[in-house]
């Protein structure tokens, strides 16, 4: 009598549908996709409107109040401060950004938004805030 192999589990896929849940229900892959998903929203948002994710950044954290270090930048903005320095650079002349050294102690540069760097952040702001809302909606049920 031979013996014929079965596939593991049953023709309807169920032992596929059940590693699939246990993954769909494990929290740091919730949480990966969930901000994949907001940040491959955001890059095509962001690139509709002639903005990069790093020039973006930089926006949004100085929107939430100018005025900030270079280090302030980097932890709030989660970026090196290589990638920071050269995108700063290149804002400041193109009139998005000043840098000026801070009074009491000159060590420190504050960075602040120009009037031109205020109007094009406030374009992408909205959209982000409306991401966050959604995305809380998808972890909290």
């Amino acid at each position: 009598m031979t013996r014929t192999k079965r596939p593991r589990g049953s023709a309807d896929g169920s032992v596929k549908s059940a590693n699939q849940s246990m993954f769909d229900d494990f929290l740091p892959h919730l949480i990966a996709r969930l901000a994949y998903q907001l940040n491959n929203d955001l890059v095509e948002k962001l690139r509709r409107e002639g903005i990069n994710v790093t020039r973006w950044r930089i926006l949004a954290v100085l929107a939430m109040g100018d005025g900030i270090t270079i280090n302030e930048i980097i932890d709030r903005a989660m970026m090196q401060q290589s990638a920071l320095s050269r995108a700063l650079m290149n804002m400041e002349k193109e009139e998005y950004v000043r840098r000026v050294l801070r009074r009491d102690d000159a060590r420190y540069v504050e960075v602040f938004l120009t009037d031109k760097g205020r109007c094009c952040n406030t374009v992408s702001l909205p959209d982000l805030r409306r991401g966050k809302v959604s995305g809380r909606a998808v972890l909290v049920p």
